[in-house]
């Protein structure tokens, strides 16, 4: 496995999930390349209908199909969106995003993907990373200095003690490196001020 992971820009403000899936597909398989028609292939077969954002269980499902082992941690397996109408979405659109991703939930634990329902620390965090590159749920507003507070998956796969640094994948700004106190508010101000709980997939270092 390569320790440096390629990041991809995401061509669009919705596929940030779907770009962030893609960097892990190519790191674990270079033969799947790093394309807007991937990026795009991606996200229309994860897409929670009829919002944007992509279902956590649809993201594991399409690493499964790529030959990956996705591990799902979430707070609670329901579909949740309580800030949906900064997003311009109505009460009916949420109802329906919430059917849909219950459809993806039946379909990953038909096909046996590992869906684990608990309580995530920051601590958490530090933890997996010895073993697992994350596609974890953060508030990106402290990693890119925004205005808003937006709710995104993105890529954390490396830690280091002696700097106190994470190294993550934003598709809107690639590689970057995060001190560790920055990370926290990510990871803490999702519920605060996103109001969301978090979620993650876990993808194991040693099948990459």
């Amino acid at each position: 496995m390569r320790d440096y992971m390629i990041p991809y820009l995401q061509t669009t403000s919705f596929t940030t999930a779907a770009s962030s899936l893609l960097a892990i597909l190519h790191h674990s398989k270079p033969e799947i390349n790093l394309t807007r028609e991937n990026e795009f292939d991606i996200w229309k077969k994860t897409a929670t209908l009829p919002t944007r954002g992509s279902s956590i269980y649809a993201l594991a499902l399409y690493a499964q199909r790529c030959g990956l082992k996705p591990q799902v941690i979430v707070e609670k397996k329901e579909y949740d969106f309580p800030d949906y109408r900064f997003y311009r979405y109505t009460k009916e659109d949420i109802d329906n995003a919430g059917f849909s991703s219950d459809m993806y939930l039946a379909e990953a634990q038909e096909k046996n993907i590992d869906i684990q329902e608990k309580d995530v620390s920051f601590r958490d965090i530090h933890n997996e990373l010895k073993k697992n590159i994350l596609l974890l749920r953060l508030n990106a507003k402290p990693l890119r200095n925004e205005k808003r507070n937006t709710s995104n998956y993105l890529v954390v796969y490396e830690y280091s003690e002696r700097q106190g640094h994470f190294q993550l994948i934003d598709p809107l700004q690639g590689n970057i490196s995060v001190a560790e106190p920055v990370l926290k508010e990510a990871f803490e101000s999702l519920e605060t001020k996103k109001y969301r709980n978090h979620k993650m997939i876990l993808f194991p270092k040693n099948n990459l």
